[in-house]
């Protein structure tokens, strides 16, 4: 039997917190009807520029938020799981709550100039990954201006905590689009393999001769009426984590 999206959510395994006895019955800080143009929701930097469908806002957050919890617990549960294997349990769960993916494309390359900044390398292939258009603009920008911003604030520090995995940086954008009647969420991946030695990985600068650096890009598709039935049963899900991995993001 092919079980629903709704079903899928209530079997989902997406682990606890650390404190046990925390009260989640608390009302959400973040009011997920106002979101703004750019979110950080799990592991990923969202662009929302090209949809002003708060609905919209709200379930894919929350769908890329629920997406990397039953990822990151199934993982935990494997002793030889590596990054593919994630990313696979990832992808895998959007599918399993509605999404369809239209098409998946892998480059590899190297990096062999010396001192150059992460968010600025990365911008060609995120260029690329998002079409050139307006979807993606934001956060093409946010990075472009990054050395101007506040390292420390809440969206950069929520985000490069969430890129750490496996010994290695894998950076999620996402920019989402949508009509009356569907949303496209063009999802890249950006993985670097060096070492880091730092904590700000968007501001980290490749000092080795080389760097190896693989992108994935992933067109998923999902059905507004379905996303929106699934609203508020993923936020009934992930009511224990949404104030700590959710967060606006401010770019100027």
């Amino acid at each position: 039997m092919i079980k629903s999206s709704l079903e899928m959510i209530d079997a989902a395994d997406v682990g606890g917190r650390d404190d046990p006895f925390e009260n989640v019955d608390q009302p959400l800080k973040l009011d997920l009807s106002t979101l703004p143009p750019v979110v950080v929701s799990g592991t990923t930097l969202v662009d929302f520029s090209a949809t002003n469908n708060p609905v919209v806002r709200s379930s894919v957050s929350l769908a890329l938020l629920y997406a990397t919890r039953v990822a990151t617990v199934a993982m935990s549960k494997e002793a030889d799981a590596d990054e593919d294997d994630w990313l696979a349990r990832y992808n895998q769960a959007l599918t399993e709550i509605g999404f369809r993916v239209s098409g998946t494309s892998v480059v590899k390359s190297s990096f062999k100039k010396k001192n150059v900044a992460l968010h600025k390398a990365i911008i060609p292939f995120l260029t690329l990954a998002f079409g050139g258009g307006a979807a993606g603009a934001l956060i093409i920008q946010a990075l472009k201006s990054l050395q101007e911003m506040d390292a420390d604030s809440p969206w950069i520090t929520l985000f490069d905590k969430s890129t750490r995995r496996f010994n290695l940086s894998e950076m999620h954008f996402a920019a989402v689009s949508s009509n009356e009647v569907e949303t496209t969420i063009a999802n890249a991946v950006a993985r670097l393999n060096v070492e880091t030695g730092g904590t700000q990985i968007l501001f980290f600068k490749v000092t080795k001769t080389s760097a190896d650096f693989e992108s994935t890009t992933t067109r998923m598709t999902a059905n507004n009426m379905l996303l929106a039935a699934n609203e508020a049963k993923l936020q009934a899900k992930l009511v224990k984590f949404i104030d700590e991995m959710i967060a606006g993001a401010d770019v100027g």
